[in-house]
């Protein structure tokens, strides 16, 4: 999953309770608050309080740098039909399935790629 659609799926100020109009210091100021009541070490053995502490932490990562927070803002504001691989009129949606741009470009040509022609121009003989 990409970031970007990661975070457009995750509402990062409702993991930390906060507004989205909240100044950064509230924002690390709450969000110090929730990492030490779910920190691993201070519940151990706890699996939810450790998954709790992971979305926290992913949260504060973003929402917690000014200019990632901006970027996050966009994407959410952006809505869900930037990631639905549906684009506008004219436009396709490519899927390499997995495979790399290189490979695709030598089934393209035959696997003729740059690598496998040797040595350009003519060979003296």
């Amino acid at each position: 999953m990409t970031a970007q659609r990661e975070w457009f799926e995750k509402d990062y100020y409702a993991v930390l309770g906060v507004n989205k109009d909240s100044p950064a210091k509230e924002i690390t100021k709450t969000y110090r608050k929730l990492a030490r009541k779910y920190h691993p070490d201070t519940n151990p053995n706890n699996a939810s309080a450790e998954e709790k502490f992971k979305d926290i932490s992913a949260a504060y990562d973003v929402l917690g740098d000014e200019s990632r927070r901006r970027e996050y803002d966009e994407v959410r504001r952006a809505g869900p039909s930037a990631f639905s691989g549906h684009g506008g009129a004219g436009s396709q949606h490519f899927d390499a399935g997995g495979q790399d741009i290189s490979d695709l470009i030598g089934q393209m040509f035959g696997g003729r790629g740059s690598r496998s022609r040797g040595a350009a121009g003519p060979q003296r003989g």
